[in-house]
């Protein structure tokens, strides 16, 4: 009768990988609210808000609007009018301006959540 209660918690034990596999079943991701102002070095503010299909994104700059749209790139997000780039990822941003870091490093004053793909 032991060795069977011990078989049996092997097995238990055994399956713990497999069904956390399955509960988590890809990668994390974050999931970045439609409008966030983040924080840079030297204390700026970057104000970001994103249409609700994640295509265009609005950052302020200065007083003045600037409507970036979807680039492709290894980044999370890029956004892009050709001249100026916003990058972000996860909790993390940055703003370029002809490849030239205008605000960076910029990162979310509250956490982020998460789920998984």
């Amino acid at each position: 009768m032991r060795t069977d209660s011990v078989k049996a918690a092997g097995l238990a034990l055994l399956a713990l990988p497999i069904l956390a596999g399955c509960v988590h079943g890809g990668s994390e991701m974050t999931a970045i609210p439609a409008r966030i102002d983040y924080v840079c070095a030297g204390q700026r503010v970057l104000p970001v808000a994103r249409s609700e299909d994640a295509r265009v994104a609005a950052v302020l700059l200065d007083g003045q609007e600037y409507r970036l749209v979807r680039a492709p790139s290894a980044a999370q997000e890029k956004f892009s009018d050709g001249r100026l780039s916003l990058y972000l990822e996860g909790e993390r941003a940055m703003l370029e301006d002809n490849g030239r870091v205008l605000l960076g490093p910029c990162t979310s004053p509250v956490p982020l959540p998460t789920y998984y793909r």
